[in-house]
């Protein structure tokens, strides 16, 4: 089973890499050609006996002595193409940076002459191994399976409905949770709907499910109770007769006909609430389950079907409710179940010395209910100490055979993943037990070993996380506080299926040969001495993985030991006290992962740079590392640099990494190899982008350069100048010029401009086409006297506006004249900093902002009036702060909505008009403010109210304050401080009924 838990997907990635040679290389493989394809007529035959090579070789040496050979072969066959494809690369690369004259255009055809000739004998060799390889499937007997066939021999043991509730544990919590939802009144709901109880094997979804069918309450609730096991295959006919049968004592049909079974099934169902369990379900086809499933429709409403899986994706195919996900046993819920299995009558306390070693058992299971059961059991009236360590000491796969059913449990939910995810799954065994998964490092190692898929046009990282998540689905991973780990008992089957192709140094090698290894990682948790000889003896290494260690002492890296491990394609050395990256790491020509996050490197070698193939260079927290070297420009096929701002804007010529998925800044200057124009193709840029110092760009035209509306993948863009107060007339001219020429692609959803000198905004900006843009930010654009019409951007949510001190008046154009009008996605908008805004002004109040919840207004002394907020039924909190002679309108005193929640006035002495409805008032900075206003006792909803720094404000309003009011806060208010003293003060009975008074932090009263 290692051996294919492998090649299954990898026998796949070579077969496609034969293709695509023969395909692209037919030209300049000469007789290497014809060998080649012979090859593809050999690989899918050996490629279809794998299933069954694998159900085998668990019996029978031979096959697994095949399986080996033919792993082996096929790795050399992968190297060879692969060590091909670089020394090519190797070579175009640097002799296109080189400028080769004739003469070494001569020295280069012999040169690729002479590589073709070794690399057709080579493949000759390789393709008669295969063949003879091919030909011993007749003696093993080996044959091709198809799914069915395969599945029919691992069919699971039946599941019924009845339950040891004596020796369940834990559950109780659960199982109270399921029978709510079960016994939940209908309502609107459809007349049948789907409950996933989603779990990894072993956990007691089956015996969650048990309790709840043969709870009292669930008896009483539904007048028909059905229960079948559906395991592995999912037959339409068998599954709809066995519920047919599960309805009636002593029933049995035998028709095959689909149809009147069907018929059958609704007249049995008609007008009946009923509870179906379908118990291990693994079918993922929805047209069987609309099959199935639309006989049960004819069930009353209220009518349940529980579905047991440990695949996430099943419960959604079957249009279940969100998935009720099971979690592990506490370790003491874990230790009563073991010790009932494990001890006559569950009583430990006679045996001390067992009972400790019991529990450090436990320990090991990790709150999975199955394995507490299994072991319990096998020790079940054995009072022999050795016997109890023994399982202390083994892996739960050492255990005897026929009674240890944890690995089926496991092994089966393995076997219904795809090739590339077997593969994907088995190398994570590398990876230490408890080790945290970073989501975007697994997939780019992933993708460095090339267990990553092409598909279509989507991107290699997409794919891979796709992996991912169906790896997380199927319960493979457990989310942890964002990143993920994986349960012992399924870090363990990893390791099973890895055995020979992944190993870890602090492990025993066993029976490993080190020579055929591929995967190799070393953690090491204390100070024992990192010593690379040790690493030397691993010639065929693709994967040299330096973890956890920050406690031992690792030595130099020799000299020598990349040209020693030279076909490594993923290198991570993950510790400390690693200073110096020797030279001979440009022999990694087939590298395509360099980790080296956290170490203490200050300078990388210009050897770097011949790492063509590289796609992931990682330099986070290299504190010590103060530049990178400018050869890296050379790795075309780099897609992620991961390392500070700072370094990377030192890199000069930085435009070459046309494959580079993400920058966040680039900063412009006026020095060759830091232009914009460096932006021009890389068109593969995602996510944030932020270009800094625009006033480096000298025209239009420099800006069209940076080919923005083509890098369709940004989703946030920000475009800064620096300075914009000492522009003359001529630099607002070639602002103008240059943001007009920066257009970004349609897609962009988040845009910033910040510090910009132009008196006008481009064209494009508010254009109706940009119709993904959700957030807008535009600041210290000081000499801007007309805003766009952003209100025609039919998704903008998010808008602030600060700085703009030109702008004297807001138009009706601001809210657009295109079909679409009037913002209406905006939820929040902030209006700060605008020193000469004198009114705001619509004509169309009613079409205004129809989402609109938050708005801030805040730094505009001159702003006379606001048009009116009346009409924003969604108008949630408004914040008014230093606009001294904003006022009320004459016509339209009711200026707000009674939807406000939160109103927050500063400095606003002349706004009178107040809401009906508020939660939250706050009246602050109001210094010529005389009088609150009288309406204020008016606004039944109001909860809080604070007023700070209105010194001229003498009482509170005659008619009091309102009765619901809960809060009260006054600060810096020296004449109603006296009035409102406790007891003493005159305006004291008008508060006394508040729960909490706070007066210049003096705490009056607490809430409660």
């Amino acid at each position: 089973m290692a051996g294919e838990a492998v090649l299954g997907a990898f026998m796949q990635v070579l077969f496609d890499k034969i293709i695509t040679t023969v395909l692209h290389e037919t030209r300049s493989l000469w007789g290497a050609h014809g060998e080649l394809q012979n090859m593809t007529t050999t690989l899918p035959t050996i490629q279809a006996l794998l299933e069954d090579a694998e159900e085998k070789q668990l019996k029978d040496k031979s096959v697994r002595y095949w399986l080996a050979k033919l792993k082996d072969v096929a790795y050399d066959m992968d190297e060879l193409l692969d060590k091909y494809t670089a020394e090519v690369l190797q070579r175009k690369t640097e002799r296109e940076a080189q400028s080769m004259q004739v003469c070494s255009c001569f020295a280069n055809i012999c040169w690729h002459g002479m590589l073709q000739f070794k690399l057709r004998h080579r493949i000759r060799a390789i393709r008669e191994r295969f063949d003879k390889i091919a030909r011993e499937r007749e003696s093993l007997g080996l044959q091709i399976l198809d799914w069915t066939d395969q599945l029919q021999v691992t069919e699971r043991p039946q599941t019924s409905s009845l339950v040891d509730d004596i020796n369940v544990v834990g559950r109780e919590t659960d199982k109270e949770k399921i029978i709510k939802i079960l016994l939940a009144d209908a309502g609107s709901t459809p007349n049948v709907s789907v409950i996933p109880i989603v779990g990894m094997g072993g956990l007691g979804k089956t015996t969650l499910a048990q309790l709840v069918y043969n709870d009292h309450r669930v008896k009483e609730h539904f007048q028909l109770r059905i229960w079948v096991c559906v395991s592995e295959i999912f037959d339409e006919m068998k599954l709809t007769k066995e519920t047919l049968e599960a309805t009636t004592s002593g029933y049995s049909c035998t028709t095959r006909n689909l149809n009147l079974l069907h018929e059958e099934l609704v007249e049995k169902f008609k007008g009946k609430r009923f509870l179906l369990v379908l118990d291990d379900v693994w079918n993922e086809d929805p047209n069987k389950w609309y099959t199935y499933s639309n006989a049960l429709r004819s069930g009353n409403r209220g009518s349940k079907i529980i579905v047991t899986t440990q695949n996430e994706s099943v419960g959604r195919i079957m249009g279940g409710v969100s998935p009720y996900k099971l979690k592990q046993l506490s370790d003491s819920e874990c230790w009563t179940l073991f010790r009932n299995y494990a001890f006559v009558n569950g009583n430990s306390r006679i045996y001390p010395n067992l009972e400790k070693i019991g529990r450090d058992i436990v320990q090991k299971l990790e709150g999975l209910p199955l394995g507490a059961k299994t072991l319990g059991s096998l020790l079940y009236s054995k009072t022999n100490e050795e016997d109890w360590k023994n399982i202390l000491k083994s892996e739960i796969w050492e255990l005897t055979p026929g009674k240890n059913n944890i690995l089926p449990a496991l092994r089966l939910s393995y076997k219904h993943l795809t090739p590339h995810l077997k593969q994907c799954f088995a190398f994570c065994s590398v990876f230490h037990k408890d080790y945290i998964f970073e989501r975007s490092i697994l997939v780019k190692i992933w993708m460095a070993l090339g267990f990553i898929q092409p598909h279509g046009s989507k991107r290699l990282e997409d794919i891979g996380n796709s992996y991912f998540d169906e790896l997380v689905t199927r319960s493979f991973f457990q989310s942890h506080n964002g990143n993920y780990v994986m349960h012992d008992a399924i870090h363990k089957l990893a390791q099973s299926l890895s055995v020979g192709e992944c190993h870890k140094m602090e492990e025993d090698l066993g029976n490993n040969d080190p020579k055929k290894l591929h995967h190799l990682s070393f953690s090491c948790a204390n100070s024992v001495p990192t010593s690379f000889v040790e690493f030397y003896k691993f010639k065929r290494l693709r994967t040299l993985l330096l973890l956890q260690g920050y406690k031992s002492k690792t030595g130099p890296i020799p000299d020598d030991l990349f040209t020693e491990l030279s076909s490594l394609r993923v290198l991570v050395l993950h510790r400390r006290d690693i200073n110096e990256l020797p030279n001979s790491v440009g022999n990694l020509i087939q590298l395509r992962y360099l980790g080296l996050s956290g170490t203490d490197i200050k300078t990388l070698p210009q050897s770097i740079g011949k790492l063509y193939n590289l796609q992931v260079l990682n330099l986070k927290n290299c504190n010590l590392l103060v530049k990178i070297p400018d050869g890296i420009t050379r790795l075309i096929n780099l897609r992620h640099l991961e390392a500070t701002t700072k370094l990377i804007t030192k890199i000069t010529g930085l435009g070459n990494l046309t494959c580079l998925q993400e920058l966040d800044k680039f900063t412009v200057r006026k020095a060759r190899g830091h232009k914009i124009k460096e932006l021009k193709e890389m068109n593969e840029l995602r996510g944030n982008l932020r270009i800094k110092k625009l006033e480096n760009v000298f025209n239009g035209k420099q800006a069209s350069e940076a080919n923005l509306y083509a890098k369709e993948f940004l989703h946030t863009l920000k475009l800064e100048w620096s300075d914009e107060r000492n522009v003359n007339c001529e630099g607002e001219n070639l602002h103008e010029e240059v943001l007009e020429a920066l257009q970004p692609h349609h897609d962009l959803k988040e845009l910033t401009i910040m510090g910009y000198a132009g008196t006008k905004f481009p064209s494009w900006l508010g254009h109706p086409s940009f119709c993904y843009l959700q957030t807008i930010h535009m600041s210290n654009c000081r000499r801007c006297i007309v805003l766009p019409p952003l209100g025609q951007l039919p998704l903008l949510r998010y808008l602030d506006i600060s700085g703009v001190h030109g702008l004297i008046r807001i138009s009706e154009e601001f809210s657009g004249i295109a079909d679409i009008q009037g913002f209406p996605s905006l939820v929040e908008l902030l209006l700060d900093d605008m020193p000469d805004l004198v009114e705001w002004i619509c004509s169309d109040y009613v079409s205004l902002f129809p989402c609109l919840t938050e708005v801030a207004i805040v730094d505009c002394p001159k702003l006379r009036e606001l048009p009116s907020f009346r009409s924003l039924v969604s108008l949630k909190s408004l914040h008014i702060y230093n606009c001294p002679k904003l006022g009320t309108r004459e016509d339209d005193r009711a200026l707000l909505p009674s939807s406000l929640e939160d109103l927050r006035i500063s400095s606003c002495s002349k706004l009178e008009g107040l809401p009906i409805t508020l939660k939250f008032i706050g009246i602050s900075d109001c210094i010529n403010l005389q009088l609150l206003p009288a309406r204020i006792q008016e606004l039944s909803s109001l909860t809080t109210l604070t007023i700070v720094n209105c010194q001229q404000v003498q009482y509170l309003p005659e008619a009091g304050l309102p009765i619901e009011l809960q809060e009260l806060c006054i600060k810096e208010c020296p004449l109603l401080k006296e009035r409102c003293q406790e007891r003493t003060g005159e305006d004291w009975h008008k508060i006394v009924h508040i729960p909490r008074i706070e007066i210049d932090e003096l705490i009056l009263r607490r809430l409660g």
